[in-house]
């Protein structure tokens, strides 16, 4: 019984040990698309103030020819390619991400297309996309008398 309860626990280490390895390969590997390319997103921060979303993307390292900004029907999409500048044959650590990436931001509040604005400093994408006035309009109200 002792050898059987050794064999049970070792098995159950080892699955646990799979899982682990499944889910690191999940968040590490990037993201497939239709072509079956690995593609990374990199981190992104969306918030608004009274006038507009800024989205902020840290892509350090990028060329203006190395992405492109899109927004249509309420989601910004910024893709591109990021290029390793060296040839390494042997890495120690690889925590950079380089290759094809794309990130995409839902935003809920309408906005002024023909305005948005992308600027491009220190490694750091910002895209302001200022938000659409609603304009309420005013109802007239008849106001109709009780006839007897």
């Amino acid at each position: 019984m002792h050898e059987n309860r050794k064999q049970v626990l070792g098995d159950f280490d080892q699955m646990i040990r799979e899982f682990d390895r499944f889910f690191d390969n999940l968040t590490s590997a990037g993201r497939m698309i239709a072509t079956n390319r690995r593609v990374w997103s990199p981190p992104t921060d969306v918030y608004a103030t009274d006038t507009c979303v800024v989205v902020k993307i840290e892509i350090g390292g990028m060329r203006r020819e190395d992405f492109t900004v899109s927004f249509e029907q309420g989601v910004l999409t910024v893709s591109g390619t990021r290029r390793d500048p060296s040839d390494k044959l042997a890495y120690q650590r690889l925590e950079i991400a380089y290759g094809d990436f794309m990130t995409q931001v839902h935003v809920p509040w309408p906005v002024e297309e023909e305005k948005v604005e992308a600027e491009y400093n220190l490694g750091f994408l910002y895209v302001l996309l200022p938000k659409r006035k609603q304009e309420t309009t005013r109802i007239a109200v008849k106001y109709v008398e009780d006839s007897p």
